[in-house]
């Protein structure tokens, strides 16, 4: 049932998003320069970007990309966590202390035996054993007799235990006594840590984190009479704190734990795909005239009606995504262990482990596991999720007025958007993890349209100086979506600027002047900052870049950018953020990336 979960998540990725409609990638050349483009004049996305540049640079281009985008919070890990490994982990904890064989591998040769009162002879192996055998001054495979546990006891500074009989029962009383003087616990602590760190850094780390006056425990959960196991080692001390860098297999636990722990705090996982194709048919050249006066001297003059390009383009493009809200009230990380119920608690360094016990006059541990855990039957965990595809066809125009200032571009694109929308919101939990799948016929198409306008100044001063200003989605178009709601896509107010330095070398920076609005549940707004720089040569360009979402909460930090064009029809752009990583499988990657790749040409 546990699997089931994972899977049920993976499925829903398929079909459903909580996605985030930003400002958006478009084409290779923007993408690896951090997103800048609203000023970027050789750009062949200028009706995406910003209409404006149609009238700036009349040349005819056809642009084509395609590509993906991935940002991930809490989530994708989650899904890789072995749940059934997580129930086991006291039996991992037994393999690893009292089993046959070291947590390194090798046999572990300190097992020592005793006869309890009225019971046959029991051993106890492993590391655990091999310590308390160099304790008490037991040979390998040797007897332990009470005789040799009373003197270990008194040197502690247990004068009650000479007095009792039997290897359980001296035990018990040495746990008793501890209770009450904390001193003889702080020594048998320090002799037990000397003893296990020639032997196991993970059981002298523990050891060394057990509160003192339940370090007896250890000892009568050890030799309470039978086969001792790890439950009940664990219940008589109360709790233990297993630490990272002892072990890798423990680390490994630690891990999962502390990716349900963050999971818990929040989530969320965006998948997205913006592609597309982009003519763009020349505007009207600049023309010469040549007039005579009336004495027939010639004169040449150069005409520019400021006609622009006309570009229409084809962009498919899906959002795609899904964030979980666990139950609040069953958000403890408890898990059923053999009949037990063990909870964990992050701690700074490690996870702290407890066995539950049924309270006088309250709830059993099963029923505390039922009501409180993350993984009980009873919790009701949502599913939410969003998918928006849309294919929108932009028709653009840009026109450009001369005046003493400078250049003065204006464009505007009108867009026709069919839109498909799906909305999904399932209660689940680790037993009951079934979905509803949607058919074809749940899911929402309509039509509508949107309107963009675009403005850049080139300064009579500065002519290589471009100053972009773009506002797109002007009417504010609604997606209806199945549950009834409607997606809007919200008004973006967006500002550029590039200079180029060079005849081959521009620099360009883009700033959403408003957040825009999305439909995640964890990152509510966008705001994009970002640059890079293009070296362009006759076959070959180079780009690099960066930028960061101010608005985030994914923590993905800065995000690198950059990209590389051999001879117009093969471009590659990438992004990689640089802030928080994910582990997927082995393998440590960047919590956010994106690639694109498609090829341009103008003439």
């Amino acid at each position: 049932m546990k699997n089931a979960l994972k899977l049920t998540l993976t499925a829903s990725l398929s079909l459903s998003a909580l996605s985030a409609l930003e400002f958006g990638s478009m084409g290779q050349v923007s993408t690896s320069i951090g997103g800048a483009g609203v000023a970027l004049k050789q750009s062949a996305w200028g009706v995406y970007y910003n209409p404006a540049l149609l009238a700036a640079d009349r040349r005819s281009k056809v642009g084509y990309s395609f590509g993906a985008q991935f940002r991930e919070q809490n989530l994708l890990e989650a899904l890789t966590i072995d749940f059934d490994e997580l129930s086991r982990i006291a039996s991992t904890l037994d393999e690893k202390l009292l089993g046959k064989t070291s947590a390194g591998g090798a046999i572990a040769g300190g097992a020592i035996s005793y006869k309890p009162n009225g019971g046959s002879t029991v051993t106890v192996d492993g590391i655990l054993g091999d310590v308390l055998g160099d304790l008490l001054k037991v040979e390998n495979g040797g007897t332990l007799d009470d005789k040799k546990l009373q003197d270990f006891a008194k040197g502690l500074g247990c004068g009650t235990c000479e007095n009792k009989t039997g290897i359980d029962t001296i035990a018990k009383e040495l746990k008793e006594q501890i209770e009450k003087d904390n001193k003889i616990g702080e020594t048998l602590q320090n002799k037990l840590a000397g003893a296990a760190g020639k032997k196991s850094p993970l059981l002298a780390e523990i050891v060394k984190n057990i509160d003192p006056k339940n370090i007896g425990g250890l000892i009568s959960g050890a030799l309470n009479g039978q086969t001792p196991n790890m439950e009940e080692i664990l219940s008589q001390v109360g709790e233990i704190t297993l630490p990272r860098g002892a072990d890798s297999d423990i680390d490994k636990l630690i891990d999962s734990f502390n990716v349900l722990n963050n999971t818990l705090q929040s989530n969320d996982l965006v998948l997205s795909s913006q592609n597309g194709i982009v003519v763009q048919v020349g505007g009207r050249p600049r023309t010469k005239k040549i007039e005579a006066d009336g004495i027939g001297e010639l004169s040449v003059q150069e005409i520019d009606s400021g006609r622009g390009a006309v570009a229409v383009a084809i962009l498919p493009q899906i959002f795609a995504g899904v964030s979980a809200n666990l139950d609040p009230t069953h958000s403890k990380l408890i898990v059923e262990a053999g009949g037990k119920y063990i909870q964990a608690d992050i701690t700074g360094n490690g996870v702290g482990l407890s066995i539950l016990t049924d309270k006088t006059g309250g709830l059993t541990a099963q029923q505390q596991f039922k009501n409180s855990s993350i993984m009980s039957p009873n919790a009701k965990h949502e599913l939410n999720a969003t998918t928006l595809a849309l294919i929108e066809v932009p028709v653009g125009y840009g026109h450009t007025f001369f005046t003493r200032a400078g250049d003065v571009h204006i464009g505007g694109a009108v867009k026709f958007m069919q839109a498909f929308g799906y909305r999904l919101a399932e209660t689940l939990n680790f037993e009951n993890a079934e979905i509803s799948m949607p058919s074809t016929t749940d899911m929402i198409s309509q039509q509508t349209f949107a309107v963009d306008l675009g403005l850049l100044y080139t300064p009579f001063f500065a002519k290589k100086l471009n100053l972009g200003l773009v506002a797109k989605n002007l009417n504010a178009p609604h997606i209806k979506m199945n549950t009834g709601s409607d997606i809007i896509l919200n008004r973006q107010l967006r500002a550029g600027v590039s200079y180029e330095l060079l005849d081959f070398l521009t620099i360009a920076a883009d700033y959403d002047i408003l957040p825009n609005n999305t439909l995640s549940v964890v990152n509510k707004q966008s705001q994009m900052l970002g640059g890079g720089i293009i070296a362009d040569f006759k076959y070959v360009d180079f780009r690099l870049g960066a930028m960061k979402d101010m608005k985030s909460k994914a923590g993905e930090g800065a995000i690198l950018t950059g990209g590389v064009n051999a001879f117009g029809f093969l471009d590659i752009a990438f992004q990689y953020g640089l802030g928080e990583n994910v582990t997927l499988y082995g393998f440590n990657v960047s919590n956010y990336m994106a690639i694109k790749v498609g090829g341009q040409f103008s003439w």
